[in-house]
């Protein structure tokens, strides 16, 4: 029987290995740990292939579809990616089929952090009211740092809210598979497309004799 596989996915604009190390490390690894006496071996999905020349749109789309929750990492730059913005719309649209985030039910899959700008997201990005945490979205802090262990207290804060919104899940559907990676896979074969190689522009202007004067 399929069922979840991870407690959160971290959805982040993976564009080098340095950004990648801040969301693997002063991240997923900090909330794995903070969270733990509570939630016993708690499962953080991180993705950390560069998004270029990708061919991993299968194992993301099962691994978006078998998480209880996504924590967008968000910046400007975040929204430039066709692949954050298609994983935090399929975690948006699974909130709205389980009519999630509304008057009647408070509960929530997406529990974002912002730590680049804010003012000019989405309206339904900007509504759902992330943490902010600009001080320290430094990718260069090491995890023996003080910087580190601010940073840290700030994610232990938010654990509370971690653990409400793990236990108001609902049952895993098969469907939000089937659907992830649909669409994951629509969007590989678009951007595979856009990506072959053009045609040489041709030298023969440029070859031609000068007309005699």
């Amino acid at each position: 029987m399929t069922d979840y596989e991870h407690h959160i996915f971290i959805s982040y604009r993976r564009s080098d290995e340095i950004w990648m190390r801040w969301a693997r490390e002063n991240v997923a690894e900090a909330l794995r740990t903070l969270l733990r006496p509570a939630l016993g071996d708690v499962q953080i999905f991180v993705d950390e292939q560069i998004e270029t020349g990708m061919c991993w749109p299968d194992s993301l789309a099962r691994a978006l579809a078998r998480s209880r929750l996504l924590i967008p990492l968000l910046s400007r730059d975040y929204f430039n990616s066709e692949w954050c913005r298609l994983e935090l719309a399929l975690m948006l649209e699974r909130e709205q089929q389980c009519q999630f985030r509304c008057s009647a039910n408070q509960a929530v899959l997406i529990i974002p952090f912002v730590y680049d700008d804010g003012e000019c997201f989405p309206v339904e990005v900007r509504s759902m009211q992330p943490k902010k945490i600009h001080e320290y979205a430094n990718p260069y802090v090491r995890p023996d740092s003080p910087k580190y262990v601010d940073f840290s207290e700030v994610l232990r804060k938010e654990c509370p809210r971690l653990e409400a919104a793990l236990k108001t899940v609902p049952p895993f559907n098969p469907d939000w598979e089937q659907i992830a990676y649909e669409q994951f896979r629509d969007r590989f074969r678009i951007q595979a497309a856009t990506q072959a190689t053009l045609p040489s522009l041709s030298m023969l202007a440029f070859n031609r004799t000068p007309n005699a004067t």
